[in-house]
């Protein structure tokens, strides 16, 4: 942990709580469409996770799926902007999480060079999720749908 008094410690950043609005029901947190927000986004979603009684490994998996969505979301979609935000959502419905991931920005299609150690972010999606949908309507909004093992409603309340 970085000293008291070192610039680490002392950069002023609204609690994660103050970001979120986390309820049995759903995940919700909207950031600034910068890098420095995903491991912020993790740490909140991976703790509604907990709450919700999803698996350690489950977790990680949509962690990683929600980074690249997010990465994306920085990268591409505010490329040529000074930016926007992003949005995410998880909900629980029956047998399925659901997340989204949403902006405001451009898409654009994303283009694979097998020279290149980079551009694999869809094909991570879809190896983690049962679905994958991505919708350009109105910016980028990647939806991540998997499957949830039995959990009991006591750790839901």
């Amino acid at each position: 942990m970085p000293r008291r008094g070192s610039p680490a410690r002392d950069r002023v950043r609204p609690p994660v709580n103050d970001l979120v609005n986390a309820r049995v029901d759903g995940f919700t947190v909207e950031v600034p469409g910068r890098d420095s927000e995903l491991g912020r986004v993790r740490r909140c979603l991976g703790g509604w996770l907990g709450a919700q009684g999803v698996a350690h490994g489950l977790a990680t998996d949509v962690l990683l799926a929600v980074d690249e969505a997010m990465a994306n979301s920085v990268e591409h979609g505010y490329r040529d902007t000074e930016g926007g935000h992003v949005r995410v959502t998880a909900t629980i419905g029956g047998p399925h999480l659901t997340v989204t991931v949403a902006d405001h920005g451009c898409w654009r299609p994303p283009r694979f060079d097998p020279a290149a150690h980079r551009g694999r972010g869809l094909d991570i999606m879809r190896a983690l999720a049962d679905t994958v949908t991505v919708d350009t309507t109105d910016g980028t909004t990647v939806t991540l749908v998997l499957p949830l093992p039995e959990v009991p409603d006591a750790t839901r309340e």
